[in-house]
């Protein structure tokens, strides 16, 4: 498999009030489309997972052998998306003005 690095960018307006959203806590924030694919696109927002138990994971603290297959078998279900640090980070930039 090649690497590819995320190209690294600010968020636009609307990218940023998705990230906001996501670190206030909503797992699925109305603000999606474009804002939420790139969000994950440029590696700022991981999905979540509810396990067969209740308990939640992110995407990250899966077992990294985990292929999408294998979390479908496990009877792991997506329920939304969370900040990861890299994402943490853009917020953290002060926003352009433009």
């Amino acid at each position: 498999m090649n690497f590819m690095p995320l190209p690294d960018r600010d968020p636009t307006p609307r990218e940023r009030a998705y990230l906001t959203a996501l670190e206030a806590g909503e797992l699925r924030p109305s603000i999606s489309g474009q804002a939420g694919h790139m969000c994950r696109k440029f590696g700022w927002c991981e999905a979540v997972f509810q396990l067969p138990d209740g308990s939640r994971k992110t995407r990250s603290e899966l077992p990294s052998q985990m292929d999408s297959i294998a979390v479908i078998k496990a009877g792991y279900r997506a329920i939304g998306y969370c900040l990861t640090p890299r994402g943490r980070a853009a917020l953290a930039k002060p926003a352009a003005n433009k």
